[in-house]
């Protein structure tokens, strides 16, 4: 959640005239993430979170939106999105689409602990479940087809050992092609510890569905293994073996899904290695930006694909 596009306050009241939320008391840019604009908004009402979408096509925000108010609506900790006075959620700011969302309490946890990582595999659980009754479709546009391109772009800008990673990737994917035979619908895809938010060790709410497609469900645990049990020596067992059994407990998981487990983790790491390390050789230009290491989800991938038993070790018996 960087912010990319200024916005002041004159034109942020005249922006709030479409809600009905009061006079806007007082606003500030948010500067994690990478992707969108974002300001945390404050009215006599309430508190909000503002989003310009900056790359985002706007005919795909209904899927977004719906998403996370179906959510919302079926005891999902997730934030519901705002209407304006018409009912609808989307409007235009500083020529982009923009959308408010309810603020959710609690904050993000930088160092989570077991509690922690049981919390947030029972919500991911919860939230595979709920999805079920959700009608909206839409494909990953961070697939094969798109880590094939990034590789490209990026290998003149690498070193031979990179290369040689990168060139492991490709291979992932192709030996990767039977996970549309797996469990699957709708996928936050990109639920890192800044995603998730806590009171103590009480999660409050799940943020940031703007990746959300439709996919198999065991990528979306590795997209959460990555993030939140991976650390500098690795794989941290006790909070992996913690969010896979609190995932367990809500919906089952499937033997097929355990075999493709240690190619998932590997896809995961692949694909946020990719974008943060194109991130970091193609900057992009704004107001407040946050560029992330890409380091941490190559050891992912790389321990991933060179020692997979020690991710089987962690899966529920």
């Amino acid at each position: 959640m960087s912010v990319f596009t200024s916005v002041d306050r004159r034109e942020l009241e005249k922006f709030l005239l479409a809600y009905e939320l009061g006079a806007l008391e007082r606003f500030a840019g948010i500067e994690s993430g990478i992707e969108n604009t974002n300001y945390f908004v404050t009215t006599r009402r309430g508190r909000y979170v503002l989003t310009l979408f900056e790359v985002t096509p706007a005919d795909e925000l209904d899927y977004f939106l719906g998403l996370m108010a179906h959510l919302a609506d079926n005891a999902v900790l997730s934030a519901h999105p705002v209407a304006d006075r018409s009912g609808g959620y989307v409007r235009t700011l500083k020529g982009k689409p923009a959308a408010l969302v309810a603020r959710l309490p609690g904050r993000s946890v930088e160092r989570p602990g077991v509690p922690h990582c049981a919390a947030i595999g029972r919500a991911m659980a919860q939230m595979h479940l709920a999805v079920g009754s959700f009608c909206g479709q839409r494909a990953n546009d961070r697939g094969p087809a798109w880590r094939h391109e990034v590789a490209a772009l990026l290998s003149p800008h690498v070193d031979a050992v990179e290369r040689e990673l990168l060139d492991a990737v490709i291979d992932n994917d192709a030996r990767g092609r039977d996970c549309g035979a797996l469990p699957g619908g709708v996928i936050h895809a990109d639920l890192f510890r800044d995603n998730a938010l806590f009171d103590g060790e009480r999660l409050t709410g799940i943020i940031d569905f703007y990746y959300a497609h439709n996919g198999p469900f065991i990528y979306d645990l590795a997209v959460c293994v990555a993030d939140w049990c991976f650390g500098p020596e690795g794989l941290d067992a006790p909070r992996a073996g913690a969010l896979l059994a609190a995932y367990d407990t809500v919906r089952v998981l499937q033997p097929a899904e355990r075999a493709a487990w240690p190619r998932a983790v590997c896809t995961a790491g692949a694909r946020f290695w990719l974008s943060r390390l194109k991130d970091k050789i193609f900057p992009r230009r704004g107001a407040l930006t946050h560029i992330k290491d890409p380091d941490p989800f190559r050891r992912v991938f790389t321990v991933a694909r060179e020692r997979p038993r020690i991710l089987l070790d962690v899966w529920p018996h």
